[in-house]
């Protein structure tokens, strides 16, 4: 009913409606609301139409003619998650319009029928994917055997309830309480049943997936492009995220009481090479799935989510620059993902997203909030709350450098209609 209602509004103008489509379809495969902007006004003048957009993460406007003389079209929406595989789409449909291979009403039409060309992954799949990337997280995180299987369950046990919640508007509100809630009640069940294991390993890599890291850099990332109104709202997102889990976590540790909470000082073990290449895959394996990249662009996702480890874990290890890290992590990580969208032609999102997924600093914002509720240490607390939102601040930096050295788009742009 929304598109048609938008469709209607300017079905005099196939441009106009393409236009609109588009804007609908990034929004809701999750692009930052500075880019969404960005990419409509640059594809509108490629096109020959004059459009003016205003952009938020639950609703889009656009304006569509010369001024004095719009026509206003409201698209309110919810929040888009990143799917890889409709931004690649858009892509193709895109470069298809642009090179002449499909007309426009061709493009709209496929525009419409995105969502049965790029359904959502099975729920075993998803459960798997989400599993995969637990495990992983544990890894680099210092788990040991019994740290890998509790993140494990955690993470199958938020795919079956991601599941659950899709098919509920009320529990699909209080998804990440009910998230935070389970893992901490699967933490309590296997450190009192089996062995003890370390909490916040487990946690926070059981719902890593759920973790505002990334939201918390776009947020960053509009502020710093003046899209002032539209990072605000999303750091407000990020900030119930945030609360959500903690509520789940607190009323978890009011049920199971206090007695596990001590198992958070077992010591992480050191996580040698070996470990840590076996954890990029599991995460690359995760992210795809999680992320519903196409199968034919897992090699990028591997890659991406490797030189986002590796140059995280070569300067981390450097005196004098390991501060900086996340900044010249994320410079690297965005210059190859737009150098691989402008000369190899791969869509800059599937090298961007999964490694700025894995740069984020969720774990840590989360960490705080687990310490407040868990043990009341209000001081280290708020030390790793600074340190996510600092880690944060500089991975903004470096993409915007890398955007300035190297320009990209989510949509790959010609100069020419």
């Amino acid at each position: 009913m929304e598109s048609k209602r938008a469709v209607s509004a300017i079905q005099d103008d196939p441009k106009a409606v393409f236009i609109t489509q588009l804007a609908r379809e990034l929004h809701r495969a999750g692009i930052a609301s500075d880019q969404l902007e960005r990419t409509i006004t640059t594809t509108a003048d490629v096109l020959g139409l004059q459009v003016e957009i205003f952009a938020l993460p639950t609703n889009v406007t656009l304006a569509v003619g010369p001024r004095y003389a719009q026509q206003i079209v409201m698209l309110r929406m919810d929040p888009g998650r990143v799917n890889l595989r409709k931004l690649a789409f858009l892509n193709d449909i895109y470069d298809d319009l642009q090179s002449g291979r499909i007309g426009m009403d061709d493009a709209i039409l496929h525009l419409r029928d995105i969502d049965l060309r790029c359904p959502a992954p099975p729920a075993l799949r998803s459960i798997f994917g989400l599993t995969c990337v637990a495990i992983g997280v544990a890894v680099l995180l210092g788990g040991g055997t019994n740290e890998l299987t509790v993140a494990a369950l955690i993470g199958g046990a938020t795919g079956i309830l991601a599941f659950f919640t899709n098919r509920n508007a009320i529990m699909e509100r209080l998804f990440e309480v009910i998230a935070a809630f389970v893992a901490t009640l699967i933490v309590a069940a296997y450190t009192h049943y089996i062995a003890p294991a370390n909490l916040y390993i487990s946690i926070v890599a059981g719902v890593v997936v759920l973790l505002p890291g990334y939201s918390l850099t776009l947020a960053l990332n509009e502020l710093a492009n003046q899209d002032l109104i539209a990072g605000t709202a999303r750091l407000g997102r990020v900030f119930a995220i945030l609360l959500s889990l903690g509520c789940g976590a607190f009323l978890g540790f009011a049920l199971a009481g206090p007695a596990f909470i001590n198992t958070a000082d077992i010591v992480p073990h050191p996580v040698g090479v070996p470990y840590r290449l076996a954890a990029v895959l599991l995460l690359s394996i995760g992210l795809s799935v999680d992320l519903d990249a196409r199968m034919r662009d897992f090699t990028w996702v591997l890659l991406s989510s490797i030189v986002a480890l590796a140059t995280s874990y070569a300067f981390g290890t450097l005196a004098g620059v390991h501060q900086v890290t996340p900044f010249i992590a994320a410079l690297v990580c965005g210059l190859v993902a737009n150098g691989g969208a402008r000369y190899l032609r791969v869509p800059q999102p599937v090298l961007l997203v999964p490694a700025l997924h894995v740069l984020v600093p969720g774990s840590l914002s989360y960490q705080s909030v687990l310490w407040v509720v868990s043990t009341k240490n209000y001081t280290d607390a708020a030390t790793l709350a600074v340190n996510a939102v600092v880690a944060a601040i500089l991975i903004v930096a470096g993409l915007l450098l890398s955007q300035l050295l190297v320009p990209g788009a989510p949509l790959r742009v010609r100069n020419a209609p």
